[in-house]
């Protein structure tokens, strides 16, 4: 038979002392000497024990150790996405440095049963980029324990924002600078799951912070221009390369005019740039495609023309967000923004209007 488990207990009685000193010395505390510390150390080790309890410990310190980041998307999107994946090192990058765990919640279903949406145990939650009305992000906002909203705000809570709206407004200026006037905008959903076909001037219902000031800001600066808005077209496709492929293809086939796509992510624009060199349309002389990101990450691999788009700092944003959450001097300040610094890059994507080849 095998032996049984040690515990607290049976190593306090193999010593002779009690188990409230044998916490003490996984603890760390100044309450036992640091020779009795290291008796109960060795001996721990000598019988596989490796400290109380996490759940237990858990129930009687009230924390956990950890903090959820619920994402927008799947769990596999957050590990293929290279802003995600960047936005993770600088969450992590403060977490370590604080001793803290990281678990990654994935946005719920609707249909998903209320009381099973967010099960992890964790001490607060960081927002990313969510979906505001989502019951995941809904009962993450009311548990009562701290958030930190990124790409989304709340008054509640601190919320970790860039220039979303300005730095759109600026890109979209860039493309009318360079004499298009057929131009398209390939979105993000504004609703989880849609995949509407709209013009630029219609209403926005948006459930997504960052959809809503991007197609702000291009609609400023369309409005300030003279190409009319309801000549824009609007497509709402899933954020990835795919998604901008095949928004390229069914834009083009409405509207063989268009010379230039401002795409709402690095990730779309990509599949914009192959969609047209699957069709023969040479980048840029023939159509111009713009980003937002700055990941600097072609995943295909064909000889494309590297990407204008709006860099942002998403290391720092991940960082600052952590930072929001677990410095108690952060938590506490009266400001409830935070601000992440964006730069439009210039490359070889865009293109003055030229002859159609």
């Amino acid at each position: 038979m095998s032996k049984p488990r040690a515990t607290l207990k049976s190593i306090a009685a193999d010593l002779g002392i009690t188990h409230t000193s044998v916490a003490h010395a996984f603890n760390n505390s100044e309450k036992i000497s640091d020779a009795l510390r290291e008796k109960v150390l060795k001996h721990a080790k000598s019988v596989n024990y490796h400290g109380p309890n996490p759940a237990a410990r858990s129930l009687r310190t009230g924390r956990c150790g950890a903090i959820g980041i619920i994402f927008n998307d799947n769990l596999g999107y957050a590990f293929s996405d290279a802003h995600d994946l960047e936005f993770l090192k600088g969450v992590s990058s403060v977490c370590e440095e604080f001793a803290t765990n990281i678990v990654l919640i994935p946005l719920r279903n609707p249909t998903t049963n209320p009381h099973e949406l967010i099960s992890a145990m964790v001490d607060g939650y960081i927002l990313n980029a969510t979906y505001k009305s989502n019951p995941s992000t809904q009962q993450a906002l009311t548990m009562g324990l701290p958030a930190v909203l990124v790409d989304f705000e709340n008054s509640d809570h601190i919320s970790v924002l860039a220039n979303d709206a300005d730095a759109m407004k600026e890109i979209t200026e860039h493309i009318l600078s360079l004499g298009h006037k057929h131009i398209a905008v390939v979105t993000f959903p504004l609703e989880r799951g849609s995949r509407r076909l709209f013009t630029l001037d219609e209403d926005l219902k948006s459930d997504n912070y960052n959809v809503t000031q991007r197609i702000l800001g291009c609609r400023q600066a369309i409005e300030e221009s003279d190409v009319t808005s309801s000549s824009v077209l609007v497509l709402e496709a899933p954020n990835g390369e795919e998604g901008g492929t095949d928004a390229v293809q069914k834009l083009l086939g409405i509207n063989p005019l268009i010379t230039a796509f401002i795409c709402l992510s690095d990730r779309l624009a990509y599949g914009a740039m192959s969609g047209c060199d699957a069709l023969g349309l040479d980048v840029p002389s023939r159509i111009s495609i713009t980003g937002f990101d700055g990941i600097n990450q072609w995943p295909g691999g064909q000889n494309l023309p590297p990407l204008t788009t709006i860099r942002q700092d998403v290391f720092g944003k991940g960082a600052k967000a952590a930072r929001a959450l677990l410095s108690k001097d952060e938590a506490n300040t009266n400001s409830k923004t935070i601000k992440v610094d964006t730069t439009m890059v210039i490359d070889g994507s865009t293109a003055r209007v030229g002859k159609r080849r």
